[in-house]
């Protein structure tokens, strides 16, 4: 942010003014959260929005031109139209196309957009609820730069929130800022979210190339046990024409049974959508190990559309004509709303099983959407997460009184080329919504598509930003502080010898 010149009485007023400005625009309660990415206007940046409360405060020409560049940064972004459509999640569409940004630009815009709601230089802690792995370390470190202390820690493995310590964070500092993002990892030359290519691992010892591992592998360890088991129903669903009708042939492991109810992991077929009505109790044949239904109006209808249209591969076929859905032209005729991921509930217990409860719900329209899976659980644990963490940061008693930040994206892990492989990893930062909360109370959430806005206005320069080597080059030449310790027999301090 532009330092402020002039008097110490007028700065004060600005202030004072900017911040009373501040409060009195954000409502008194959570507002909703769903808003559509169907295009951009130019949002006013909220400190614009402030600042027509109680009319222009007095500013320096600093203020004046930095006003300018983020008008300009505001219309520029508005001018611009998006390539790709929003992607539908459960929680309201996401846009990736015009909204994400590189982290060494995601950092001080968002360490300039606290300063510009009133959070104070040296004063704000931030906190990371990010995954475990190692390539989450660059945000981590750009973050310590910009912000002066190194963050707290609110993260889960798979970029679950751990929220029993809002408390903690709160009792370090007057301001706080929480970071939340789950990982996912992008592979440049296969153009594949899910996996990401790591130094340390060597796949080939004699050439040298690097393995590519799944990220976040606590999200693909997840999803793998119900990938398998979609993948084998997909094998167990049959379907062919005869005559003018479509026959569906099933498994009988997919077929209602009390002593397959307790598996740990299984499929519930919607059989009203897949059937005729009344098929499952008047079977057009029976067999040995499976039977054989007449299929519901809708789904045959479709299947004869491709029958017709397209010439299927031999993917997927078996003998007497029928065709597997695991030709990859009739996967999609298994619309979401025909089947369900059962779990016995005493295998979901617990805080190490709470991204998969929070994606199981979902799994269906996961594995049936044209985006790779890695990606979509992604986005969904990044909105699951901000809608069950949001509530939990704005009841906090702790956080009463003080300036709060609750932001929440996705990290982007761009896997690095062999050739760089010494290189920090290039992550980016796909901004969802973010919760502010000021000093009396007073709080908002900011939508995907505002909050997209507000950062890009924002400078990327951060005078406040710590010099990082010479920091740690202090911590060499400075004097050593002498590490005592009281001993109660004799009443007097003794120092320990340092090595």
């Amino acid at each position: 942010m532009a330092k402020k010149t002039g008097n110490t009485c007028t700065g004060l007023v600005f202030i004072i003014g900017a911040l009373c400005m501040c409060l009195r625009d954000f409502s008194p309660a959570i507002v909703g959260r769903l808003t559509p990415l169907a295009g951009r206007s130019a949002p006013m940046s909220l400190r614009g929005k402030m600042a027509m409360r109680q009319g222009p405060p007095e500013t320096s020409s600093e203020d004046k031109a930095e006003a300018e560049k983020r008008k300009l940064a505001a219309k520029q972004l508005a001018d611009k139209r998006p390539r790709l459509a929003p992607i539908p999640m459960p929680f309201g569409d996401v846009s990736l196309d015009l909204s994400m940004m590189s982290y060494n630009q995601f950092v001080p815009r968002m360490y300039n957009m606290c300063k510009g709601l009133g959070f104070r230089k040296g004063k704000i802690l931030p906190s990371i609820g990010f995954c475990s792995d190692e390539n989450q370390g660059y945000p981590t470190i750009l973050i310590t730069k910009h912000f002066g202390a190194y963050p707290f820690n609110h993260g889960y493995i798979g970029g679950i929130m751990a929220l029993d310590r809002h408390g903690p964070h709160a009792g370090h500092a007057d301001d706080v800022v929480l970071v939340h993002a789950p990982h996912v990892g992008f592979e440049p030359d296969l153009q594949v979210y899910g996996t990401y290519r790591r130094r340390q691992i060597a796949a080939n010892a004699d050439s040298g190339d690097m393995q590519m591992s799944g990220t976040c592998g606590k999200v693909v360890g997840v999803l793998q046990p119900y990938i398998d088991t979609y993948n084998a129903l997909l094998g167990r669903i049959r379907v062919k024409v005869e005559g003018e009708e479509v026959l569906i042939s099933l498994s009988r492991l997919l077929l209602p049974s009390d002593e397959r109810s307790a598996e740990d992991l299984a499929i519930s077929l919607q059989f009203d959508k897949l059937l005729e009505e009344g098929a499952l109790q008047n079977p057009y044949l029976r067999q040995s190990s499976s039977s054989i239904f007449r299929a519901s109006e809708s789904f045959a209808e479709k299947f004869k559309q491709i029958m017709s249209s397209e010439e299927l591969s031999d993917e997927g076929v078996v003998e007497g004509g029928w065709y597997s859905l695991k030709n990859s032209k009739l996967t999609h005729l298994l619309t979401p709303d025909m089947f369900t991921f059962v779990k016995a509930p005493e295998k979901l217990q617990g805080e190490e099983h709470r991204l998969e409860r929070s994606l199981l719900p979902n799994l269906p329209e996961v594995f049936t959407s044209p985006y790779d899976n890695e990606l979509s659980a992604s986005l969904i644990c990044m909105q699951s997460e901000f809608d069950r963490s949001v509530h939990s940061v704005a009841a906090e008693p702790a956080y009463k009184g003080k300036n709060v930040m609750f932001i929440s994206g996705l990290n982007i892990d761009v896997s690095p080329a062999q050739e760089l492989q010494e290189a920090f990893p290039t992550t980016m930062f796909l901004p969802w919504a973010a919760y502010v909360q000021l000093q009396d109370g007073s709080r908002r959430v900011v939508e995907q598509s505002e909050l997209v806005s507000e950062l890009f206005s924002q400078s990327t320069e951060n005078p406040d930003a710590i010099d990082m080597e010479e920091s740690i080059r202090q911590l060499f030449v400075r004097k050593r502080s002498r590490i005592t310790f009281f001993d109660t027999n004799t009443n007097k301090k003794k120092a320990a010898q340092v090595l």
